[in-house]
């Protein structure tokens, strides 16, 4: 696709085949492949070394400001054409980039943490601000963005300052994970400058809007594939009635089944109710329609998800209440596994939806999307909805709701992403009507800021119980000793107390007040310690003589 070249820059030569680039490589370096690599390497980095990965946070964005800061200061020299208000304005911001830039790379250790809370309480206030502007403005047109906004500002300032001891932690894994795709999407585009197939920016370095819009219009899949995913994704003619049967037959079907499975805790049967369930692709339509613009088939989309939500957990609720079987919610893997959803959950959720997505646009990749289904649980959560219903047990169905809609939300913004670089997305509406496309997925932006906060919590509280249990778990190998005739069966840390299971003679159990101090130590604070002593009888009888 002929590619827009802006006023400014230099109109790109002849494309250079690929054959001659391999055979001078030099003419790939250029600074957008050069910041590309280096974008992608930082970020595998911290994705792959998470022990390195808050000093090289702060280096990164220490770094980030200050190329920012450089190529302001370098525009405003180059472009002197630019009104002057224009130029001080980006000098300006240049100079404080590079202040700011000194001050992340000169104090690391409390720069990023400060920042981060000073910002989330920035944002606090300006979004609060901005919710009161849109309460008692009078130009409607300006209330849906402020609303937007002001949710997606105050939700994201919450889970911040909620959170002070886990951010810091996750915000280093985002980093690197926008870093692989950012770095990407700019080696791409330095390489297509070298091809000679986009024109060269006149400054250091062009914006990452304008990478990002090169990429998209390159992606472009052309209106007769974005038909075809149409056809696939909505329930539109022709034979309306005959698809609209079809999908709620089949969820119906893997309603059943995925009732059946959590009620005799069947995992493989669970797999096949993920295989057979539709609920997948009215998601990801809903995804496409956002990122195009298609406020019908938005609206077409959710409705047909919400009630399909409702009917599959009608429907569970009333197959657990005519089962006649007791659950036992505590041993049942299928409803302990997703009545307590962690950020993980969040997590392969974006994977699976992007997955999804990028299968849906792809057909040499299409075969994937039956892994996508069983990698993320749909279904099942909501049975395990109306199973719990039925039981009565309201906080296990709220959990397994909860683990519905992180799915459901994760799947759609993902999807969007991935719709919007795949070229699904119309270049042409995206520039029309991008400003629409934003408000309409602010709604979904804000509710995962709000759903990500329990499970920021949850994450929080299950990481704090796993390294206290490692940490008793090596107090007491030490307090045992390695020539102790006692083996350690299992170290359980619940609340203010440690139990200590043990097999072997009872006689050999050292001083318990030492392991008590020990303990005091490693987990820091004061706590109880119940040590139980299982015996180990052997008896050896010898060999039979013939």
């Amino acid at each position: 696709m002929e590619q827009r070249a802006s006023a400014d820059a230099t109109p790109a030569g002849p494309p250079a085949a690929s054959s001659d680039l391999l055979a001078h490589p030099a003419r790939l370096v250029n600074p957008s492949t050069i910041g590309g690599t280096v974008a992608l390497g930082v970020g595998l980095v911290l994705v792959l070394v998470p022990a390195l990965s808050h000093n090289i946070t702060v280096v990164v964005v220490g770094l980030g400001l200050l190329a920012s800061g450089l190529n302001d200061l370098w525009t405003t020299a180059r472009r002197r054409h630019l009104r002057v208000v224009t130029r001080v304005a980006s000098a300006l911001r240049g100079l404080v980039s590079l202040a700011l830039a000194a001050v992340f790379l000169a104090y690391s250790q409390v720069a990023l943490a400060a920042t981060i809370l000073l910002g989330a309480v920035y944002l606090f206030v300006r979004s609060l601000l901005t919710l009161l502007l849109a309460v008692v403005s009078r130009d409607r047109a300006r209330r849906a963005p402020r609303y937007a906004s002001a949710g997606v500002g105050l939700a994201l300032s919450v889970v911040v300052v909620a959170t002070p001891g886990v951010y810091t932690d996750w915000l280093a894994a985002l980093v690197g994970v926008v870093a692989i795709v950012g770095g990407t999407i700019v080696l791409a585009y330095g390489y297509r400058i070298a091809s000679g197939r986009v024109p060269k920016p006149e400054g250091l370095y062009p914006s990452f809007t304008e990478i990002l819009w090169s990429w998209v219009e390159h992606a472009d899949v052309g209106g007769e594939r974005r038909d075809e995913l149409a056809e696939q994704l909505y329930l539109e003619p022709p034979e309306v009635a005959a698809k609209r049967v079809a999908w709620w037959t089949m969820l119906v079907l893997s309603v059943a089944i995925a009732t059946f499975a959590v009620l005799q805790d069947s995992t493989a049967v669970v797999i096949g109710a993920m295989l057979v369930a539709p609920l997948m692709t009215p998601i990801l339509g809903l995804a496409a329609a956002l990122v195009s613009g298609w406020a019908t088939r938005t609206l077409r989309s959710l409705a047909l998800i919400l009630a399909g939500t409702a009917v599959a957990v009608g429907l569970a609720f009333v197959i657990s209440s005519w089962v006649p079987s007791v659950v036992p919610f505590e041993t049942n893997s299928q409803i302990a596994s997703r009545v307590s959803p962690t950020l993980l959950d969040m997590l392969v959720a974006l994977a699976a939806g992007a997955a999804g997505a990028f299968a849906t646009a792809d057909r040499r990749v299409a075969s994937s999307l039956g892994g996508v289904a069983i990698a993320v649980a749909l279904v099942p959560p909501l049975s395990v909805v109306g199973v719990s219903l039925g039981a009565g047990r309201p906080d296990d169905a709220a959990g397994a709701l909860l683990l519905f809609g992180t799915n459901f939300v994760s799947i759609v913004l993902s999807a969007a992403v991935v719709f919007v670089l795949a070229g699904v997305a119309d270049p042409a509406a995206l520039r029309r009507g991008g400003r629409r496309i934003v408000l309409t997925l602010a709604p979904f932006v804000t509710a995962a800021l709000l759903i990500l906060l329990p499970l920021l919590l949850t994450t929080d509280g299950l990481l704090t119980t796993t390294g206290q249990q490692r940490t008793a778990q090596d107090a007491v190998g030490t307090w045992l000793g390695q020539d102790s005739t006692l083996r350690l069966a299992d170290v359980t840390v619940a609340g203010d107390t440690v139990t200590v299971d043990l097999t072997g003679p009872a006689d050999d159990l050292p001083d318990v007040a030492a392991l008590r101090t020990a303990l005091d130590d490693a987990l820091g604070g004061s706590w109880a310690v119940e040590v139980a002593v299982t015996p180990v009888v052997t008896e050896r009888l010898p060999a039979t003589t013939g």
